[in-house]
C-alpha cells in the first residue's frame, strides 16, 4: 500500500509495534480510568487520518495525520 505524502501543514505520528498479529481497532467501551485500550481513540480523535502497515521483519506501524496550522510568512518592515 502507497503511503501517503503529507503536507507542509500535516503532522505525521507513527508508532511501531513488534507485535504484527493485531491491526488496531479503535475500543468506544474502554473504562475513562482504565490502565489500557485508549490510545487509538486518543490519536484517531484529533486525526484527519490513520491506519496501519506492516513493518518488516515483523510488526506494524500504526501512523495518524493531523492538520496544524501554519503561521504566514511576514512581510518585509520597515
Amino acid at each position: 500500500m502507497p503511503r501517503p505524502h503529507p503536507t507542509p501543514a500535516t503532522l505525521r505520528i507513527e508508532v511501531t509495534d513488534a507485535r504484527g498479529e493485531r491491526p488496531p481497532v479503535p475500543r468506544p467501551d474502554v473504562e475513562a480510568d482504565g490502565e489500557s485500550g485508549r490510545g487509538l481513540l486518543l490519536v484517531a480523535s484529533p486525526a484527519g487520518a490513520w491506519g496501519c502497515e506492516p513493518y518488516p521483519p515483523g510488526g506494524k506501524t500504526v501512523w495518524a495525520e493531523c492538520g496544524i496550522a501554519v503561521p504566514r510568512a511576514c512581510g518585509p518592515t520597515g
